[in-house]
């Protein structure tokens, strides 16, 4: 008896404690949940605020990361440029809802080794105007469509801060004046949470492959019920054993068609699809455990899009290291771009480096001639890593900073540093574009 009430107390007591961690669990992520929110409304408020501006100023982005705002940057030079601007005439706000029944807005959270990543994906509705004088040349209007915000900050699941040089961990206080182990100086702001980078998942034609049936399975059926009916109404001319092997050869031949068409959309997948996808990520996380697919897409959407929006081969020095300068008069006249696609092809690794191909589609809005047209741009593109970068994100402590004097480093003048001229190399923290080849 004593043993059996022994038993039921440690097993009350576990059940009790569990019971507690998973309460604080749930509130820790509710003020989680509410601060991401905030900086994500705090972002859309910059944006709106930032192309509705006449001017155009240096780092005019507190919420997001150096990556994320040089593109807004490029975009608005570029439509300056063009004799241009954009106007935001709303964007909602994301709302706090903890309602179990809501779709969106939903919040995901991950650990890249150093660095806390939240993914918000919620329902973008928005539109934003481009005019040319008082002309109204086109509009970029999206209602209800799913959008990721992912927010970023140098913190451990425990709470704590984590250096982004070094990955010492400690309390804020251990960071006022930089690290207090490796001696890193930063400003104490560029610890806090920042936005990395937007997606629109619904854009990502990978996805394609998922509605399968309702692209092209239903119009193969509705010319098989065509079928089906014209051979009933042979059968009724013909007699009644027409009329009973009219369905069975009907169902026959969906049958081949169905077996041919998914053997042919599977041969797709695995030459250029998520199948493909997969099995990349299996040789990846074999080497880097912490490799997640959205977040590469988000940082290669922001190079992508820099890449379109430069006026010159300087401004995106740093993330390439092979020639973009004839990319540069190819892309002078897109003011907006979107990434569709993106397959990860292959993945390979040396004694120094880490290689990955990749396929990417991307919609491209292009001024010209006083008018607007979109138009579709399939390329490979070889990205490489150093082998010692195995985390996946990266934020602007991490990055911006001259490893020879320490002094920070902006987009702004090609990463080189203003004091002893040494460049910024990315390769060493994130992936930079080796190879660019249109298909």
């Amino acid at each position: 008896m004593a043993n059996n009430l022994k038993d039921n107390w440690n097993q009350f007591k576990k059940v009790t404690t569990q019971l507690l961690n998973e309460n604080r669990y749930s509130a820790s992520c509710q003020v989680w949940n509410n601060d991401m929110t905030e900086l994500v409304n705090e972002y859309k408020q910059e944006e709106m605020a930032w192309y509705n501006s006449p001017q155009i100023t240096e780092n005019g982005f507190m919420t997001t990361t150096q990556n994320l705002w040089y593109t807004h940057y490029l975009n608005k030079k570029r439509l300056m440029a063009l004799g241009l601007k954009a106007h935001y005439d709303y964007i909602e706000p994301t709302e706090y809802v903890k309602k179990e029944n809501r779709r969106y807005p939903y919040w995901d959270y991950s650990h890249d080794g150093k660095n806390l990543i939240c993914k918000i994906s919620d329902e973008m509705n928005y539109r934003k105007t481009f005019y040319d004088g008082n002309r109204c040349v086109w509009s970029d209007e999206r209602k209800k469509s799913q959008g990721e915000y992912y927010i970023i900050q140098s913190k451990s699941m425990n709470g704590n801060y984590i250096c982004p040089s070094c990955g010492w961990e400690g309390t804020l206080e251990c960071f006022v004046d930089g690290c207090d182990y490796c001696q890193t100086k930063f400003h104490i702001e560029d610890l806090k949470q920042k936005v990395s980078s937007v997606y629109n998942p619904g854009d990502w034609t990978q996805r394609r492959d998922g509605f399968t049936i309702h692209k092209n399975f239903v119009p193969m059926y509705v010319v098989l019920v065509i079928i089906v009916i014209a051979l009933l109404a042979i059968g009724s001319n013909t007699g009644g054993s027409m009329m009973m092997l009219a369905p069975l050869l009907a169902f026959g031949v969906m049958a081949v068609f169905t077996m041919i068409f998914v053997g042919k959309k599977s041969k797709e997948s695995m030459t250029g699809g998520p199948a493909k996808t997969s099995q990349t990520l299996e040789k990846i996380r074999n080497v880097d455990k912490h490799f997640s697919i959205e977040t590469l897409i988000g940082n290669l959407s922001n190079k992508l899009l820099s890449i379109c929006y430069a006026s010159s081969a300087e401004e995106i020095g740093p993330f390439a290291v092979c020639d973009m300068t004839t990319l540069i008069a190819r892309y002078r006249g897109v003011i907006d771009c979107k990434l569709l696609e993106c397959v990860l092809m292959d993945y390979q690794t040396d004694d120094n480096f880490q290689h990955l191909q990749v396929k990417v589609g991307m919609m491209l809005t292009r001024y010209e001639n006083g008018r607007v047209r979109q138009e579709k741009a399939y390329l490979k593109l070889g990205l490489i890593k150093s082998i010692r970068a195995l985390t996946q994100s990266i934020n602007d402590v991490n990055v911006y900073r001259c490893n020879s004097c320490g002094t920070s480093l902006s987009l702004l003048n090609g990463g080189k540093c203003e004091y002893c001229g040494q460049g910024l190399d990315l390769k060493e923290y994130d992936w930079v574009i080796e190879g660019y080849q249109y298909e």
